[in-house]
């Protein structure tokens, strides 16, 4: 998988913001060997062998879902569950999602479809992760919700019937992630029969402890704001590199000029000063 590098480090990394490309999120799936395109504007889709999965990475789609994830139960059929990360998302994140998702794909049968933890009205086992985090819990008979500690993060699970149809296509979904302050942060939406594995997954992305690497350059304000920013420490020198550093700023050795014999010269003419002298007499 493509490691990602920059010049800062930034947490909570529910606060690092996007990277600026789709090559981290889409590598699990061209590492499976699936199929890759481009529409003219620049969007990438990528889709499962028998095109039961589908991901989009679309900077230039119809609203501000930046990635669209579904699965299928046949090429022609609608999609039995629907996934979305709006633009500012976290890149991790969505790679969370897909390294889960291509996992499952590829070992355990149609568990991508229906697989899960625990019930599919239980939000205890999937939300776990946020739980453990310490993230406080609001629950009543039709929506649970969580709030991370410094309140710039939340998840959601709504209770009781939903339009099948309006989660597939909006934000009226489910499950639901957020970060960020109102208004300028990012969501990540689940429908109803999205495997709780992946949303599970996505939990655990938010929270890990290990910082976010971004360029300082590409930072959204969100980020500058909000976020801790630390400069990325070098490594420290090994022995060799400390070898080859001395190596070049040590000065040069001075030459010393060693007039060759000729054949035109005395031996007398070849001896040092006070030689030639003694020579002489």
């Amino acid at each position: 998988m493509t490691d990602l590098d920059g010049d800062v480090h930034v947490s909570p990394r529910y606060l690092a913001g996007s990277i600026s490309t789709g090559d981290l999120g889409l590598q699990p799936a061209l590492d499976a060997g699936w199929q890759l395109t481009f529409d003219d504007l620049g969007n990438a889709y990528i889709q499962a062998p028998d095109q039961r999965v589908r991901i989009g990475f679309m900077p230039e789609g119809d609203d501000d879902a930046l990635w669209k994830i579904a699965a299928y139960q046949h090429q022609f059929a609608r999609p039995q569950w629907a996934a979305a990360f709006s633009s500012d998302a976290p890149t991790e994140l969505v790679t969370a999602l897909t390294t889960a998702l291509v996992d499952s794909y590829q070992k355990d049968g149609d568990s991508f479809l229906w697989g899960g933890l625990g019930r599919a009205d239980d939000p205890h086992p999937v939300l776990a992760p946020l739980a453990d985090a310490d993230w406080a819990v609001s629950d009543d008979w039709w929506r649970r919700e969580m709030t991370a500690p410094d309140g710039l993060a939340g998840a959601w699970y709504r209770r009781g019937t939903l339009d099948p149809d309006a989660e597939l296509t909006s934000n009226d979904t489910r499950w639901g992630l957020w970060g960020g302050p109102p208004r300028v942060g990012w969501y990540a939406v689940f429908s109803t029969h999205t495997p709780a594995t992946l949303i599970s997954a996505v939990a655990n992305a938010v929270v890990d402890p290990e910082p976010a690497l971004r360029w300082s350059g590409y930072l959204s304000l969100m980020t500058r704001a909000h976020a801790r920013i630390t400069p990325v420490r070098p490594p420290a020198p090994t022995p060799r590199d400390i070898a080859r550093t001395h190596a070049r700023s040590a000065p040069a050795l001075r030459t010393v000029s060693v007039p060759r014999w000729s054949t035109t010269s005395t031996p007398s003419a070849r001896l040092p000063g006070p030689a030639r002298a003694a020579a002489r007499r």
